[in-house]
């Protein structure tokens, strides 16, 4: 038997949560100082970015910068095409939620940080679900991240990097196969719930499950609008870093750009490592790509570093605010309300007694 501890008030629980978030912010924050806003090696960045500004390319920068609210409200609408059924949460809540999400995928690999950000500022009756959805929208990401990336793949790198596909056919046709299998393994997979856990789902004993049950409403047409969404926002992302090469001087055929960024998204997304801590390899896997293009080694890390700035770290900075805020708006709720009811502060007793 678990005896309560008396000292453990809901106000001292808030605070203990409070406190942990803070140190998650701080964690954050400490991170993107060391990797990012060090000396070594930004000052060369920044004067080529400055050049480059003066060029009548800087038009470039200025569309992909542009783009980058829209990359987020496409995944904030992704997320809702999973939680609208059920979730109380306003798009701007949700998308402050997704943002959240962004900064604490700063320490967690393979955006794996979503789910922790989006469940704090999720309201405490949702979390189980909008981790749920979460799971859904990622799964729309990763299969179109792969039917677009494992193609430019196969065709880029033989072409520009040397590698040697052997029966290269036979294995996109194997991949594509494995695509199209988890595209109707997601489309079945609310009846198969349905049918296998209808028990569960309705017994106590289970209820641990009952989060599940939001799959039931991911119906094909819902999972089709998360694939619509999840490609338009890979494409949008492709263009962004199109963008961010002709602004840095790299001027190469649309199709064949949009290729490379395909091989450098499949690549560094498969890397098991935070965005924060994958700076260096995303530079050395962006170099792999361009090099064979005679790109000017500082221009290519400029412009992905410039693009992560701009999609990853100007967002999570933004996800921190949000998170600070939401843990003191909490703390504050609960204190104000102890300090109404907590005999502590208020003695009925009558004075002299």
């Amino acid at each position: 038997m678990i005896i309560p501890a008396p000292w453990l008030t809901p106000a001292r629980q808030k605070k203990w949560r409070f406190g942990l978030q803070l140190l998650l912010v701080l964690a954050i924050a400490g991170i993107l100082y060391r990797q990012i806003l060090q000396p070594q090696g930004l000052q060369a960045i920044l004067e080529s970015f400055q050049q480059h500004w003066q060029t009548p390319e800087f038009y470039w920068l200025v569309i992909a910068g542009f783009l980058m609210p829209f990359n987020w409200l496409l995944e904030t609408l992704k997320w809702r095409q999973f939680t609208r059924s059920w979730s109380t949460m306003s798009l701007l809540d949700s998308l402050y939620a997704v943002l959240a999400g962004v900064a604490a995928s700063m320490l967690l690999p393979n955006r794996s940080g979503d789910y922790l950000g989006r469940l704090l500022l999720s309201p405490s009756g949702e979390k189980a679900k909008a981790a749920v959805a979460t799971l859904a929208g990622s799964y729309c990401q990763w299969v179109v991240l792969g039917s677009v990336g494992i193609p430019s793949l196969l065709w880029f790198a033989p072409r520009y990097i040397g590698w040697d596909f052997q029966q290269g056919g036979l294995v996109l046709i194997l991949e594509l196969l494995a695509l199209l299998a988890l595209i109707i393994l997601g489309a079945f997979i609310p009846r198969w719930i349905q049918h296998f856990f209808a028990d569960q789902l309705q017994n106590d004993k289970f209820r641990w499950l009952r989060p599940l049950e939001v799959i039931l409403a991911y119906r094909p047409g819902v999972l089709a609008r998360g694939l619509g969404l999840a490609t338009t926002r890979y494409l949008l992302y492709c263009f962004q870093y199109y963008c961010m090469l002709r602004f840095y001087g790299i001027f190469l055929p649309l199709g064949t750009a949009l290729a490379g960024v395909g091989v450098i998204y499949l690549l560094q997304t498969s890397i098991p490592l935070p965005p924060v801590l994958g700076l260096l390899a995303r530079g050395e896997i962006a170099l792999m790509v361009w090099r064979p293009f005679g790109a000017n080694a500082l221009s290519v890390l400029a412009a992905s570093y410039s693009l992560f700035t701009l999609n990853l770290l100007a967002p999570a900075l933004v996800g921190l605010l949000l998170i600070v805020k939401n843990a003191y708006k909490k703390t504050t709720h609960v204190d104000e309300k102890s300090d109404s009811s907590d005999p502590v502060f208020h003695d009925d007793r009558v004075d002299g007694v």
